[in-house]
């Protein structure tokens, strides 16, 4: 696969690099909640995602959106995938630390998804996504499945740590 570089170098590439430095900005000056195991897979789900939705709905036989100037597979947009694993780490950290439940959870989940609808208009306004064939409202499912997949599998995790160190630990008695 060959990467082709940008026709012009404008506000979407400015854009995807603003991102990507927030991204890293994040991991390097947020208080470290998250258990070190836990993060990289986070980080790998919340970029595995939106590649999957790319790599499918984004070509033939949808081709709903292209990502940055064309519909060629760009250097920025591999580049673009630096700007995901925030969104999946800030979601899970925030979970974690207002141990919300019912309603409130209820209202977190929607919260996010309006969010995310709202940063993925402003990527469009941007012109970091060219929408072809898809419509701002398609996303609201799609960022309420990814959210409550990611709960799921942050939950998981979680007891997954739980349950193997309270095992080392009777082990060890």
């Amino acid at each position: 696969m060959f990467l082709y570089l940008p026709e012009k170098f404008d506000i979407n590439e400015w854009t995807i690099i603003a991102i990507v430095i927030f991204n890293i900005s994040i991991f390097y000056f947020m208080h470290k909640r998250i258990p070190k195991e836990i993060t990289p897979l986070i980080v790998l789900l919340s970029i595995s995602f939106p590649k999957i939705m790319d790599h499918s709905m984004g070509v033939k036989p949808f081709n709903l959106y292209d990502l940055t100037d064309t519909n060629k597979y760009e250097l920025f947009d591999l580049i673009l995938y630096g700007a995901y694993p925030a969104f999946g780490y800030l979601f899970v950290y925030f979970l974690d630390y207002f141990k919300l439940k019912g309603k409130k959870l209820v209202f977190y989940f929607l919260s996010w998804t309006f969010i995310s609808v709202a940063f993925e208009l402003l990527l469009v306004k941007l012109h970091v996504f060219l929408y072809t064939g898809w419509k701002i409202v398609y996303s609201l499912p799609v960022y309420m499945i990814v959210l409550s997949l990611t709960f799921l599998f942050y939950k998981f995790l979680v007891y997954y740590k739980n349950y193997n160190t309270n095992k080392q630990i009777n082990e060890a008695e």
